[in-house]
């Protein structure tokens, strides 16, 4: 439905009508007498015609006739008149349907894009309707397929019931006096079947009491209407109906999706989740091998100097022995140095074996017990490069946490600031670890991080160490160990000296 003529003679009305549809999207043509629209409707072919009652060379349904004479466009009337009988009259001439146009514009216009937009959907609803009258047929004929709807007549109840069952329809007007079958029995054999439940069903009856009205809605009918019925409440009880339980079709349809949604959702948020805890599983043991490297290098720096000093103690002893010169209290004392050094070498091979067992279970510990045993791992390295580092405790108080997690993340945060203290050749390197109950943090002298890196130094895969291939894990994994498997915090800060990372747990009473 594109072309519009509108024909009404107050040309501020029809302007702003014209104007309002133009807007959207409608070829529309305006006449502002009779003579000039029937020269407009014999140039061209029109959709829709809207009419005002109330012409200079034309009035009432005199007017209707005579378009009607001329086209059989639908048409839809404009007009200031309250007069029940004059808009039966129009209804019975065919019309779509009336505007009262003294009433507020913006509703009268909101109301003629409505009736525009329903003659345009271009699925009709579709009408059964039951009833023995070839009169009442007519009259529902004349005033509901101006309005889009599709309808088809039945003359008895078996008829309509097989109708009813061969087709797909939206609402049902059923008579209660049928020749065969009481319009209560049909009402009664439709809504037994379940695809029916949903049917709207509007009942005609010439007989009118508070018991014929309370059998026929007890029993399955959306509405009741006397015969003859009025028009216009005829065409209002239909509208309503029909839209209604479309809004209904529509909810049910949308509330279905909506849980099929729901349902595909949770099975994809159940596999998401699983993906992405494998996925930290990966990450983990990624950040891990990638710290292996640096365990043999630390194990390297623990073990350089008793090493050298067995070394040097079995070369004392084989000097000796050439010399003819040991005598059992030297040896005592030589075996016994190299006795204490390899204990020491074990007990170091113990560390870095406990720190890569996996765990299963969080244990009760403390910040203080964490760090000692991530110093014993990196100590060494420190002071080969002559990193002063200083633990300081100012309240201890007791964490649930995976230890060995924990003693990683504390080893990658002095382990980063060891590299950027030596990659930055930073004059008196110091690290202060501060403990205070369940915050620890790590703090360096070695200038800050850059603005331009601040935001991104716990992303995954992010470094700025590529000269010695770091991974950029380090950051990420100690942030998801402490925010995600102990729902604690882990951020960063500039001091005035150096950058500063912040663990803060909550107390292990509170977890």
């Amino acid at each position: 439905m594109k072309n519009i003529l509108i024909i009404e003679d107050s040309k501020t009305l029809n302007n702003i009508i014209a104007k309002e549809l133009k807007a959207k999207g409608y070829d529309v043509a305006q006449a502002f007498t009779f003579s000039q629209a029937k020269t407009q409707l014999k140039q061209k072919d029109f959709d829709l015609l809207i009419l005002d009652l109330h012409l200079p060379d034309g009035e009432g349904s005199e007017l209707i006739a005579h378009i009607q004479s001329l086209t059989k466009t639908k048409v839809v009337v404009l007009t200031s008149l309250q007069d029940e009988d004059l808009r039966e009259e129009l209804f019975s001439y065919g019309i779509v349907d009336y505007i009262i146009k003294d009433m507020n514009l913006i509703y009268s216009l909101m109301e003629i894009i409505k009736i525009i937009q329903k003659l345009q959907e271009s699925k009709k609803e579709k009408i059964l309707v039951i009833d023995d009258s070839k009169f009442v047929c007519k009259q529902i004929k004349t005033i509901l397929e101006p309005r889009n709807y599709e309808v088809t007549f039945t003359y008895n109840a078996k008829e309509g019931l097989v109708a009813l069952h061969q087709g797909e329809y939206d609402l049902l007007i059923l008579d209660m006096e049928l020749p065969d079958l009481h319009g209560l029995e049909v009402l009664r054999l439709i809504r037994k079947e379940n695809r029916f439940l949903n049917l709207a069903i509007v009942v005609l009856s010439g007989f009118y009491t508070a018991e014929v009205v309370r059998d026929a809605l007890k029993n399955g009918a959306n509405d009741f209407l006397k015969k003859p019925f009025i028009f216009e409440e005829f065409i209002l009880k239909i509208d309503l109906w029909l839209d209604y339980f479309k809004k209904e079709k529509a909810l049910k349809q949308k509330t279905q999706q909506l849980q099929e949604f729901n349902k595909n959702l949770e099975g994809m948020v159940e596999q998401k989740v699983a993906l992405l805890r494998e996925k930290d599983k990966m990450l983990l043991q990624q950040s891990r091998h990638a710290q292996m490297g640096e365990m043999i290098a630390m194990i390297a720096h623990q073990w350089r100097q008793p090493l050298n000093i067995v070394g040097a103690s079995v070369a004392a002893l084989e000097q000796k022995v050439k010399l003819d010169k040991l005598d059992k209290t030297q040896f005592e004392v030589i075996t016994q140095k190299i006795k204490h050094y390899l204990e020491y070498l074990s007990s170091t091979i113990d560390d870095f074996r406990n720190f890569f067992q996996p765990e299963t279970k969080k244990s009760v510990t403390d910040f203080k017990q964490i760090t000692s045993k991530a110093l014993l791992l990196i100590k060494s390295s420190l002071e080969e490069n002559d990193i002063a580092y200083v633990v300081e405790v100012k309240k201890l108080e007791p964490v649930l946490v995976y230890e060995n997690e924990f003693i990683q993340v504390v080893l990658n945060l002095i382990k980063n600031a060891e590299d950027v203290l030596l990659e930055r050749d930073i004059k008196d390197p110091k690290i202060i670890i501060r403990i205070e109950g369940t915050t620890l943090k790590v703090i360096d002298n070695a200038g800050g991080i850059p603005k331009e890196v601040f935001d991104q130094i716990f992303n995954p895969y992010f470094t700025t160490k590529h000269e010695r291939n770091g991974t950029g894990l380090g950051l990420y994994m100690s942030k998801l160990i402490v925010e995600e498997h102990s729902f604690g915090r882990l951020y960063a800060k500039n001091t005035k000296e150096g950058a500063m990372f912040v663990i803060e747990l909550q107390k292990e009473s509170e977890v």
